[in-house]
């Protein structure tokens, strides 16, 4: 049976990395857990976030005061502590046992005395390790808009869980790790839009608020933040120490990242180069070709040009040719109708019946 303390949470456990969103407090958590350490997940719910490191090589202790929810843990954890964060100390359930990396998946907000856990985890860390943390931010703009229409309604999940008993703005993240003996080392951001309408912030209708007052909870850079996603650092001369080691590891991360980019850029511009100049040979060869084709353009036509005055003169020649023939012809049509040529041809049949006779 579930107590009102405890949360049914969903299973979640096909969750995989690929699923992971960028601007996931899990994405980021899992970024800063790396590979290969030995973790203690508080609130491990149903194991999914320890299903996603385990995956990384990380081994993996889980706690959870879901009993049900810890049976579904222990596929993914190598033990799973069933216990009430705020009635036990963790010396007594953690024995003999060291940690690089405690996770408080949204955990601390809903604990009656956060600090004393914090303290007690201090204790289990191992040198150079760390506590990796999510927690909801209760200065989100949706839940100032809320309080100035008089609401501050709970719900099932949410910046305003009916399980949360502790509200937390960036000030008093910090003060509570600086409390517990801790200083944060880097704070990062899950941001969701004031007007998403998400069920986990208030619905704000904005035709009913002033957009003058709009405007002013906007201008604050946490007015879109759902969460805060912090790494936190014993506040030591060795906690000191591991997280410039840590912050040196992520720039030199970086560092080479941006040199392979680099690499890949100028690989890329290389390639284009090299793509550049085909295509300025192509285009030399397609110039060429079409002069080539320009200067036999010319030549057929002048050779048409030649072609053309040949075929005038030549109709000139026929027309003065025909001209002769009918003058030829007038010609003969004059003759044929003269005398003489009457008489002549009077002459050729009397020539012609005088042979016959003889």
């Amino acid at each position: 049976m579930v107590t009102k303390l405890e949360k049914d949470y969903p299973l979640l456990t096909n969750i995989t990395v690929e699923d992971l969103d960028d601007n996931s407090s899990l994405k980021k958590m899992l970024r800063w857990v790396g590979e290969n350490k030995h973790v203690i997940d508080f609130g491990c719910a149903t194991g999914y976030f320890a299903r996603l490191v385990s995956s990384k090589g990380c081994r993996v202790t889980g706690i959870e005061i879901n009993a049900k929810a810890a049976k579904i843990a222990e596929k993914y954890c190598e033990k799973v502590i069933v216990a009430d964060l705020d009635f036990v100390n963790l010396k007594d359930v953690l024995t003999e046992t060291k940690f690089d990396i405690a996770v408080f998946g949204d955990v601390l907000e809903h604990l009656r005395n956060p600090w004393k856990v914090l303290e007690e985890t201090r204790e289990l860390l191992q040198p150079g390790g760390y506590v990796i943390a999510s927690i909801p931010n209760i200065a989100h703009g949706a839940i100032r808009l809320a309080l100035l229409q008089g609401k501050f309604e709970y719900t099932e999940f949410g910046i305003l869980d009916n399980t949360h008993l502790r509200f937390f703005t960036r000030q008093t993240v910090t003060e509570l790790f600086e409390r517990s003996g801790y200083f944060v080392d880097t704070c990062e951001q899950v941001k969701l839009p004031i007007f998403s309408g998400s069920d986990w912030i208030p619905h704000i209708d904005k035709n009913q608020v002033d957009v003058n007052v709009i405007n002013a909870i906007e201008q604050d850079e946490d007015a879109d933040t759902l969460q805060f996603v912090l790494r936190a650092f014993p506040l030591s001369l060795q906690g000191k120490y591991s997280a410039l080691y840590q912050q040196y590891s992520q720039l030199s991360e970086e560092y080479h990242n941006c040199q392979n980019q680099i690499k890949e850029m100028y690989a890329e511009l290389k390639r284009s180069h090299l793509t550049l100049e085909e295509k300025e040979v192509q285009l030399e060869k397609t110039q060429t070709q079409l002069e080539e084709v320009q200067n036999q353009l010319q030549q057929a036509q002048s050779h048409l040009q030649e072609i053309q005055q040949q075929w005038q003169i030549i109709q000139t020649q026929l027309q003065q040719a025909h001209t002769a023939w009918q003058d030829c012809q007038n010609i003969i049509k004059g003759m044929e109708s003269s005398k003489f040529w009457k008489l002549r041809q009077v002459w050729f049949q009397l020539k012609k019946a005088f042979i016959s006779s003889r």
